[in-house]
């Protein structure tokens, strides 16, 4: 015993020695004896992650992204959730809290060609508690995270018709997924009979909080769909969102 003491305090005074700026050694040595961070995150649908996947940080979706990790392995629960175990790189884990949003961007929301995950932390977490290796915990999507953080006036819309509109922006994603436009086209029937029966102060509040979100969301599909020279679907979506702005133009 006496021997590894004398080896652990000869280390220390090595790195003092070779590393003068640093104000505490000791911290230092320690930092060889961390582990990787080690999380459990689960989603619905695991939205093409593979073994290997990108895992990022930043404060908000449309900040600078650091890389901090790599998913580990992708598997199937008995509650038929997607279980994703991430492992963070151990010079983050003090960056990664209980409160950390873990949002699943699949490709067809960014640039890169593959599905990733943002862990996204709060800027000030003085008192946040940090993730302890080996907690599970639950995902979001790339729209949940997006109707999350709207504004507080989106917030109070959607309160009201949040049902409604939840299930038209899952389906949506689903529909990105499996083209499975029957159900999709059957969504939007019911939000334009939903909108129908709103008052103009609805249908303003609907046009300012909640049809600029819809519009990106369509045009990314139509997109999509171009780019696959699907123009009749195309249209066919243009069509319906231009009945949606005409019937809340109050």
């Amino acid at each position: 015993m006496k021997n590894y003491s004398k080896a652990i305090l000869f280390i220390i005074i090595i790195l003092s020695f070779n590393n003068p700026c640093l104000a505490n050694p000791l911290s230092n040595i320690m930092s060889l004896f961390q582990r990787d961070l080690i999380v459990d995150v689960l989603y619905k649908n695991h939205r093409n992650l593979i073994q290997g996947s990108e895992v990022y940080l930043a404060g908000d979706l449309k900040d600078q992204k650091i890389l901090i990790g790599k998913v580990k392995k992708v598997s199937l629960v008995e509650s038929q959730m997607s279980k994703v175990e991430i492992l963070i790189d151990k010079r983050y884990k003090e960056q990664i809290y209980e409160t950390t949003l873990f949002v699943l961007v699949s490709n067809i929301f960014s640039k890169n060609s593959n599905a990733y995950i943002v862990a996204i932390s709060p800027i000030e977490a003085s008192n946040e508690t940090l993730l302890k290796s080996g907690s599970s915990v639950k995902g979001i999507t790339f729209v949940e995270y997006k109707i999350a953080t709207a504004a507080e006036e989106l917030r109070k819309v959607m309160n009201r018709i949040k049902k409604q509109n939840d299930e038209i922006m899952s389906q949506l994603e689903e529909y990105i997924d499996t083209f499975n436009t029957e159900e999709f086209h059957k969504k939007i029937d019911e939000l334009i009979n939903q909108i129908s029966q709103f008052s103009a102060e609805q249908k303003e509040t609907f046009k300012k909080e909640v049809l600029p979100a819809l519009r990106n969301m369509f045009d990314s599909v139509m997109k999509q769909l171009e780019e696959q020279n699907n123009m009749k679907e195309s249209r066919d979506l243009e069509k319906r969102l231009k009945k949606i702005e005409d019937m809340v133009d109050v």
